[in-house]
């Protein structure tokens, strides 16, 4: 975060690549000013954009050119073309609207679901190697040909659920600052989530819950960080059809999980927390 450098994130899906990225924003200091647009020439570029510019609090400033922003992120995920980087001409209107590496600037450009898209992984990085490394992009004015340059100042985040061996080769990893992997939380990991999880939507948590869930229901099935939110949440969800309030039982726990990970339903009862755990 404080070098601003590039980042390769990567782990299996649920456990939190998503959140992480979408939180580095929060780090990245107070909030900044951006102008509506910028002119080239004769030539106009929307930058502000209410899906990524959220209006900071506190004093706008006096130049009514410009405006107070929080940190923007910018995410891009699977349906991301190559198109979407360059400047774009709204022939009806005569303005060109930034692409989505400007609209991050001083932010965070999240490409999500890296190695999904249409355009290959390798391409896409290649797009990024020049302002990665100068920090500075160039941009084409479609309408006139002239060429312009902008500084390259986000923070650009790739992330993935793919292996990195089979996504990627030893040039893109080289080219990548940093990489992280995300990992699958551990038994008391998930045991915080799930405790979390229960007061944030109402449930008495009762410690037993854990032991069942991990040695009854997971067995060699790997925990993650998304699970417990998806299980309290089914579990509740049955509880107000049947119009009662939700509680951790291994009837309600089993069907919650079901629900979430397995079509053959099966039916538990109170004494089932006394069976013995899997060693």
């Amino acid at each position: 975060m404080v070098s601003r450098a590039s980042l390769f994130i990567f782990g299996a899906p649920g456990n939190g690549k998503s959140t992480i990225t979408e939180r580095m924003a929060l780090l990245m200091g107070a909030a900044v000013e951006i102008p509506h647009a910028v002119s080239v020439g004769d030539e106009i570029i929307r930058v502000i954009d209410p899906v990524y510019h959220k209006i900071a609090d506190g004093t706008q400033p006096i130049d009514r050119r410009l405006v107070k922003v929080e940190r923007p992120v910018v995410v891009a995920g699977g349906e991301l073309k190559l198109q979407q980087l360059d400047l774009t001409y709204d022939a009806s209107n005569r303005y060109y609207e930034a692409p989505l590496q400007w609209k991050a600037n001083a932010g965070v450009f999240v490409i999500d679901d890296f190695g999904r898209q249409e355009v290959p992984p390798m391409r896409l990085l290649n797009r990024f190697i020049v302002p990665m490394e100068k920090k500075v992009d160039y941009l084409d004015l479609s309408a006139s040909g002239r060429k312009i340059e902008l500084p390259f100042l986000c923070q650009i985040v790739f992330s993935t659920n793919l292996s990195p061996t089979e996504l990627v080769d030893e040039a893109f990893l080289r080219r990548m600052a940093y990489k992280i992997g995300v990992s699958n939380p551990s038994p008391e990991a998930f045991g915080r989530i799930l405790r979390y999880e229960c007061d944030r939507q109402g449930v008495t948590f009762d410690e037993k819950a854990i032991g069942y869930l991990l040695n009854n229901l997971y067995g060699k099935k790997p925990l993650r960080g998304s699970h417990p939110r998806a299980l309290i949440a089914r579990l509740v969800d049955l509880a107000n059809y049947r119009q009662e309030p939700p509680r951790l039982t291994p009837q309600t726990l089993k069907e919650a999980f079901d629900a979430c990970f397995n079509p053959a339903l099966g039916s538990l009862t109170e004494e089932d927390w006394a069976r013995p755990a899997i060693t």
